[in-house]
């Protein structure tokens, strides 16, 4: 639905002519606009990048057991490091998607107790999709939109526990810090913001919700694509029932975000 209402929003300055003209006269009049050189800036910029060191590194492995060694063997011929790094992004992005999701229960918990029940089943939104030639696992007939938010919340729990394993299989630690997880986690700070601010709305974080499901597809399929570059075949497999999983959140948020912004137009804020 609409996420806000008319109110008294100042910030725009064409709210204001008189006002803005007079600031505009008074900058002209005490500070003439002249050309800026901004050439010393970018140059001091481009210094700090080129002196700068790495996000963090790679740790090496550790405890390595019969199955990790076979795994790094096996890696030799691709880019191990490169690997591990992603293992470990996904790993940092699905413990920020179960919080996300916890945040998302309680956000609509919130809504439906004062609005009532505002998002379809989740099996409605898909038959959407599929009229329109989507192919992605069919939602668990008969849920609840709470319960519906519930799995998918447990799936993204499941899916950081198969990254987990995974890492440990290549001989790594999954509770070190990579430099993509590192980066990961900074990126993802902002949707997590969104998401626990008490003012936003229903659709304000189901619209922060698709932006963090359109990045975790697209970091399962790379870290598919990684995974068989090195060899890691049967990884990959257990990837790709991951990403499947991930298809159908993306198809559930987006739908759920589409009803709400169509259907509860004019409405009060959800």
């Amino acid at each position: 639905m609409q996420a806000t209402l008319p109110g008294l929003n100042r910030t725009g300055a064409t709210a204001s002519a008189e006002g803005t003209q007079a600031m505009t006269d008074a900058v002209n009049e005490l500070m003439p606009p002249v050309p800026i050189d901004t050439g010393a800036a970018e140059a001091e910029r481009l210094q700090y990048i080129q002196d700068s060191e790495a996000v963090g590194s790679i740790p090496p492995p550790i405890g390595l057991d019969g199955k990790a060694k076979a795994a790094l063997g096996r890696l030799k011929g691709g880019a191990p490091g490169l690997l591990m790094d992603k293992v470990g992004e996904r790993i940092a992005f699905e413990r920020t998607g179960v919080r996300l999701y916890e945040a998302l229960l309680a956000k609509y918990g919130a809504t439906a107790q004062r609005a009532g029940e505002v998002l379809p089943p989740a099996e409605k939104v898909h038959e959407v999709a599929h009229a329109q030639g989507m192919a992605v696992l069919a939602p668990v007939l008969g849920e609840s939109p709470a319960e519906t938010l519930q799995r998918l919340r447990s799936e993204e729990l499941e899916h950081f526990r198969l990254l987990c394993t995974a890492m440990q299989e290549l001989g790594g630690d999954p509770t070190a810090q990579t430099p993509c997880a590192d980066v990961a986690g900074t990126a993802s700070m902002g949707l997590m913001q969104v998401l626990t601010d008490p003012r936003t709305t229903l659709a304000q974080c189901l619209n922060a919700m698709l932006s963090a499901e359109l990045t975790d597809n697209a970091g399962w399929e790379l870290l598919i694509q990684l995974a068989e570059q090195n060899g890691q075949s049967e990884l990959a497999g257990r990837f790709l029932g991951a990403l499947a999983q991930e298809q159908e959140h993306l198809v559930t948020i987006r739908g759920w975000l589409a009803t709400l912004l169509t259907e509860g137009a004019g409405t009060p804020a959800v």
